[in-house]
């Protein structure tokens, strides 16, 4: 089994703002055990900005001070990893990663590939934003998001992220076992260290279990890890849908859409139905969209899916000015996934 654990700065970062080495060596003994039962392990690790505070205390920090010191942290907070992984005699690496290298199709498979060799070669990847360089466009926005791409591109079973409470809470406080999407939550507020929240968490797992992995928000300050996988239930679980090829699943969760395709009712049976999109069910077509883009494609004010089109715009604009069935699909089956 694949797993993806993903662990937010509040788990790790104690009050003073340096690393909890305690909690990384419980970490540690989990992934050893669950390694050596055959299961494969990448983390999605926060605490480099809150872990370079610790080491360099500052307040009222510029957006370069702020990078600085998660340069800073991410060094110390690699170190305790590996240190603490050692006793167990495992090996750990680093991927530091933007938005740019999802988006990016060479990167994304560059991604995927180097993380197939590192589960060859027995070690466990410790992934975070490069927090050191990204920009606000080129920000994932936080790492529960980043778990979900990791977890969709590597093809993972499953994706655990962890947080400070139970579970997803209902108004009355409650674990919710199942989520469904009409639930009324608990509202918590923001923490000290956390970017994201419950409700990040929520996005990103209900991402995943589209693509097919199916994914637990759990209490990560127990040993959840080995509670889950021998088989107690614990925390919210987001069921998979059927599981989506890499490209397609590359095409409908990690592109951008550069602009929108809209078609008529006879289009849209017909892409559910696996055909591709020919230029005589397109009723309009907006956005700045070259050959090779993605685009979304809608249908009654719906989002039907996502496709990689064959032709720009322009092309597009010219084809329905003239006569439609003249001309070869817009976006191919292949490259279409159907949301």
């Amino acid at each position: 089994m694949r797993c993806v654990i993903k662990i937010g700065s509040n788990l790790l970062v104690k009050e003073d703002g340096k690393i909890d080495e305690e909690y990384v060596m419980r970490i540690a003994r989990q992934v050893s055990y669950v390694k050596h039962l055959g299961h494969q392990v990448v983390i999605v690790s926060s605490g480099a900005r809150a872990g370079g505070y610790g080491l360099v205390r500052t307040e009222g920090m510029s957006i370069s001070e702020k990078q600085a010191l998660c340069a800073i942290g991410q060094i110390e907070l690699m170190r305790i990893y590996s240190e603490k992984f050692k006793i167990f005699k495992m090996k750990v690496a680093q991927l530091l990663l933007t938005r740019d290298d999802f988006t990016n199709r060479r990167r994304f498979l560059n991604i995927r590939n180097t993380l197939i060799s590192l589960e060859r070669f027995g070690i466990v990847p410790i992934v975070n934003e490069n927090d050191t360089v990204a920009i606000d466009e080129m920000k994932l926005g936080d790492n529960d998001t980043l778990s979900a791409y990791v977890a969709i591109g590597w093809g993972a079973d499953i994706l655990m992220l962890f947080t400070t409470v139970d579970g997803v809470l209902n108004e009355e406080g409650k674990v919710i076992e199942r989520y469904k999407n009409d639930e009324q939550l608990l509202r918590i507020g923001n923490s000290r260290w956390g970017t994201g929240g419950i409700y990040t968490k929520i996005e990103a797992a209900k991402m995943s279990s589209s693509a097919g992995v199916r994914a637990v928000i759990m209490n990560g300050k127990t040993d959840a890890l080995l509670d889950f996988l021998n088989g107690k239930r614990i925390g919210t679980e987001f069921l998979p849908g059927k599981k989506i090829r890499a490209r397609k699943a590359w095409i409908g969760f990690m592109t951008k859409p550069q602009g929108r395709i809209y078609i008529d009712k006879g289009a849209a049976d017909a892409l559910m139905n696996g055909k591709s999109l020919l230029p005589v069910g397109i009723i309009e077509v907006k956005g700045a969209f070259d050959r090779g883009d993605t685009v979304e494609i809608i249908n009654d004010d719906h989002l039907i899916g996502r496709g990689i089109v064959d032709y720009s715009i322009d092309e597009v604009l010219k084809i329905l000015d003239g006569n439609k069935k003249e001309y070869d699909e817009v976006c191919h089956a292949d490259n279409l996934i159907i949301r």
